[in-house]
């Protein structure tokens, strides 16, 4: 049985939920395997790592050493996702909250768009890759 044009997206909506949950829950490896083995995040500014391995010690860095925010949320919206068969495309805009450390007024840290791409594993659909195109950003 084939996956219908819905399933694959609601399947790809959820991936994309999965990333922001992993990220701010500071589960690098959780947030690795949403990864095909060959994976890339491009994460501009905070880095590009190539592979799982490179990806969890990236997001390990950023979420848990040497001082990570008191909290963060990732509010993603607005999917324009495109399915071709085993491989996809999909957007998103992005809004990153951070809890404010003592003294900042500012929760509101980052807007921009995720740019990614696909791709159907026999354990399901994965990201081949992530592109974070910042839009604003204060406080970094």
């Amino acid at each position: 049985m084939t996956d219908s044009y819905g399933d694959d997206v609601a399947r790809i909506t959820r991936l994309r939920s999965e990333y922001s949950w992993a990220y701010d829950s500071a589960d690098a490896h959780a947030f690795t395997q949403l990864f095909t083995p060959d994976g890339v995040c491009a994460l501009g500014d905070w880095g590009v790592f190539r592979t799982r391995e490179e990806i969890e010690a990236g997001i390990a860095a950023q979420t848990v050493a040497p001082d990570p925010l008191p909290a963060t949320v990732h509010s993603v919206t607005t999917p324009r996702i495109t399915v071709d068969g085993d491989t996809a495309t999909g957007s998103w805009y992005v809004t990153v909250y951070h809890q404010p450390r003592e003294g900042d007024t500012q929760p509101v840290r980052f807007v921009g768009r995720y740019f990614d791409r696909y791709r159907r594993l026999p354990e399901g659909w994965r990201f081949e890759s992530v592109r974070l195109d910042p839009y604003w950003f204060v406080g970094y």
